[in-house]
C-alpha cells in the first residue's frame, strides 16, 4: 500500500484533473487514472506536474526508439530492485511488441545476448551510467559512437539512465502497489 495518500478521482481538484488527462492522455494508464508512480503524488500537484514533466520528456519524446527507452529503463529496475518499475517497463515492452527473448535477456542475461548490438552497446552504457556514472569513460562514449549513435542521442541515454534511478527510487520510497495489484489482507 503506497505510503502516500491517491487521489484515484481528481474531478473535485482544479489542479489534478488536466494533469491526470494530460498523462492518461499519454497512454499513461488507465481510464481517467494515470499509473500509480503518479497517483502516489496528488498530494503535491505542483511536484507531480514536475515529474510528469521530467518523465514525458526523457521518456515520451526525443529521438531514439520508445522500445529502446523502455528496455533501459526496465533493465535498470531490474538492476536496482525496484519490482514495481520491473513490471511496469516489462509491460510497456509487452505492449510494444517486443519479442519475450529479449525482454528475459534485458531482465537476466548480463550479456544481452538476445538485444542487436547498436541497443546492446546502449543498455551497457545506460546500466554504467546508472551503477557508476563517475566510471563512464570517453572509450565508452566513442562505442556508442561508432554504434553510428549522435552525441544528442548519446546524452539521451544517459538522461533515460539517471531519470530511471529517480523512478525506481520514488517507487520504492511510495511504497507503491503494482497497478493492478490489491494491498494485502
Amino acid at each position: 500500500m503506497s505510503r502516500f495518500r491517491q487521489v484515484r478521482d481528481p474531478s473535485d481538484d482544479p489542479q489534478l484533473l488536466p494533469l491526470y488527462k494530460e498523462i492518461v492522455g499519454h497512454g499513461v494508464g488507465a481510464a481517467d487514472t494515470p499509473l500509480n508512480w503518479f497517483t502516489s503524488q496528488s498530494v503535491r500537484p505542483d511536484i507531480l506536474a514536475t515529474t510528469w514533466g521530467l518523465f514525458r520528456g526523457i521518456l515520451l519524446q526525443g529521438v531514439l526508439p520508445p522500445t529502446v527507452k523502455q528496455m533501459i529503463s526496465m533493465t535498470i529496475a531490474m538492476q536496482n530492485n525496484c519490482r514495481y518499475c520491473a513490471v511496469a517497463h516489462t509491460n510497456a515492452l509487452e505492449s510494444m511488441g517486443v519479442p519475450t527473448a529479449v525482454i528475459q535477456s534485458c531482465a537476466s542475461d548480463p550479456d544481452l545476448a538476445e538485444v542487436p548490438p547498436p541497443q546492446r552497446a546502449m543498455l551497457k552504457f545506460g546500466l554504467k551510467t546508472a551503477r557508476s556514472p563517475r566510471s563512464v569513460t570517453d572509450e565508452d562514449v566513442q562505442a556508442l559512437r561508432d554504434h553510428g549513435l549522435t552525441d544528442g542521442e548519446i546524452m539521451e541515454v544517459a538522461m533515460v539512465a539517471a531519470c530511471s534511478n529517480f523512478l525506481d527510487t520514488w517507487a520504492d520510497v511510495s511504497g507503491i502497489l503494482v497497478d493492478g495489484e490489491q494491498a494485502p489482507a
